[in-house]
């Protein structure tokens, strides 16, 4: 607390009180404890009811660290009380010292982890099994108020929950934020894409003893930068190589037509469980799992079918 917020403190909320003080009413201690972030006046003195309810919660300087104490001398108190504005209440009788011991407890790191991990839960656009958190130790502990309390996070200004985040967090207690600390941590995306099974070298046309789906991270890639399907992939001739395990994204495909305008290719006819395979021409390039018109060489009428691989589209009934 610096000498400045001090002095303000007291001009706003105690003058006028100090003239009414009563030296001779208020003792202080030789030892104090205190749970929280500032020793008040009524860490350091046994007050009367009349002068608790206006003093008690007035704060003289910031408390100790958990585990420490601090020493404040008589010296030191009159001088901080004439500061506040409680000039005659620092005629009172002092004791030499006053130790004041911090025993308040620190939030545990365990709640601080849970409230990010719910956070995630309800705001992140990937589900929860999917995710893994790591916090970060705290740079400087956070004490906990007496009484229940809740912890909140401060909604992130760019919305970001991946990779390396920094979050805000808020302490409240009956509604009322009485701290705000940061907690830096690694919220890690891991999901089921397509990889080699491999060494590949292009311009090899993958097929399904090519690639499978694993479990890997795809925290620094974006959603259009890996596949979710082996589908959606074969048939497509590498454009650069891939390494065993390695994650296939669309950089690592020839941008070249599977199927190109005028080629005949096969046609499956699907109904149920039924398969009928017939003959068409492509009237336009086709690309995997895109839709492209053909012509039935037959009947000369066009239909429309997805791309399977290089030779073969599909027509569902």
């Amino acid at each position: 607390m610096g000498w400045g917020w001090g002095l303000l403190l007291g001009v706003l909320l105690w003058t006028g009180l100090a003239q009414a003080a009563d030296p001779g009413a208020v003792r202080f201690r030789a030892e104090a404890q205190v749970a929280g972030d500032y020793i008040t006046l009524g860490h350091l003195a046994a007050l009367p009811p009349e002068l608790a309810a206006h003093w008690s919660q007035a704060p003289v300087w910031s408390a100790p660290p958990p585990g420490q104490s601090y020493t404040l001398t008589g010296e030191f108190l009159r001088y901080r009380l004439s500061q506040m504005g409680l000039a005659e209440l620092a005629q009172a009788e002092l004791p030499p010292a006053i130790t004041v011991r911090q025993t308040g407890k620190v939030l545990p790191p365990e709640e601080v982890a849970r409230a990010i991990q719910q956070y995630l839960r309800e705001h992140s656009p990937y589900p929860e099994k999917n995710l893994r958190l790591t916090v970060y130790p705290l740079e400087e502990a956070v004490l906990l108020p007496e009484g229940p309390y809740s912890l909140e996070v401060v909604p992130p200004k760019n919305h970001r929950l991946l990779g390396e985040l920094t979050l805000e967090l808020a302490l409240v207690q009956e509604g009322r934020p009485l701290k705000r600390f940061k907690a830096a941590g690694r919220v890690s995306l891991e999901m089921e894409v397509v990889c080699a099974l491999r060494p590949l070298m292009p311009p090899q046309v993958l097929s399904p003893g090519d690639v499978s789906l694993m479990r890997r991270e795809v925290t620094t890639l974006n959603p259009q930068d890996w596949f979710t399907a082996p589908e959606q992939v074969l048939g497509r001739s590498l454009a650069r190589p891939l390494g065993p395990r390695e994650i296939l994204t669309p950089r690592h495909l020839s941008q070249q037509p599977l199927i190109q305008k005028g080629e005949e290719v096969t046609v499956l006819l699907m109904d149920g469980g039924l398969e009928i395979r017939t003959k068409g021409v492509a009237q336009e390039p086709g690309y995997p799992g895109t839709t492209i018109r053909l012509l039935n060489p037959r009947s000369k009428k066009e239909f429309q079918a997805q791309v399977v691989d290089r030779k073969t589209v599909r027509v569902m009934l």
